[in-house]
């Protein structure tokens, strides 16, 4: 963000406000927006309630840039959120948004061993630790090639990737890539649209880290 002009920013679901309060002292005019306001700890910002699930309290075309860190996984209508990212997203302004990397070569090993690509709650601490707010849980554990479809179905246009930190212990997974890579070289051009392979193979995709960045850019 350090390197973007500065202008209105919306930071959602924000949290305890430690990106919303970084994002002032860089000179952005910054709202904040969340399901539930008892995490925010900011008092020089005010924090609005809203849910991604339905509708955020802003009017069309009202942000220059939206934020939404490990935020989409969490809601249970991932496609609404894009939706409204969309409407309160002036044209031509960007969303920065990260997700667990599900499709990591580690990740979809620990799905081939345990069929879930995200850890699943216990129904005590949901309602002992978590306070009955389910949205603290993994809800909708997207891909990254399912996201981009959903991102430019409602109007994005994904303009780069970027992943964390490296995790060195992939190292040992390589083989596995080069296997899964070569499998990509020999499957039909349809099949390979069809799987988004191109996408999915993708060094940020298949040897990112535990995130996933994407900056998009609202279209038309």
């Amino acid at each position: 963000m350090d390197k973007e002009s500065r202008g209105k920013v919306l930071d959602v679901p924000t949290g305890t406000g430690v990106l919303a309060a970084r994002l002032r002292e860089m000179g952005f005019d910054v709202s904040c927006c969340d399901i539930n306001a008892s995490y925010f700890s900011v008092p020089e910002l005010t924090i609005d309630i809203g849910d991604l699930n339905q509708s955020v309290p802003y009017p069309d075309e009202s942000f220059d840039y939206l934020i939404c860190l490990e935020g989409i996984e969490h809601t249970e209508n991932p496609s609404n959120a894009i939706r409204e990212f969309h409407r309160i997203l002036k044209k031509s302004g960007k969303v920065f948004l990260s997700i667990p990397n599900f499709l990591n070569i580690e990740r979809r090993f620990r799905f081939l061993f345990t069929g879930s690509f995200s850890k699943i709650p216990s129904l005590e601490v949901v309602r002992n630790i978590w306070k009955g707010d389910i949205s603290m849980a993994h809800l909708s554990p997207l891909g990254y090639s399912l996201l981009k479809f959903i991102m430019e179905y409602h109007g994005f246009r994904v303009l780069r990737l970027e992943k964390d930190k490296r995790k060195r212990r992939m190292v040992w997974l390589l083989p596995f890539v080069w296997v899964i890579r070569l499998y990509g070289q020999f499957v039909s051009k349809k099949k390979k649209e069809l799987y988004r392979l191109d996408e999915t193979m993708r060094d940020e995709v298949i040897l990112g880290g535990n995130t996933l960045i994407i900056v998009a850019e609202k279209g038309e």
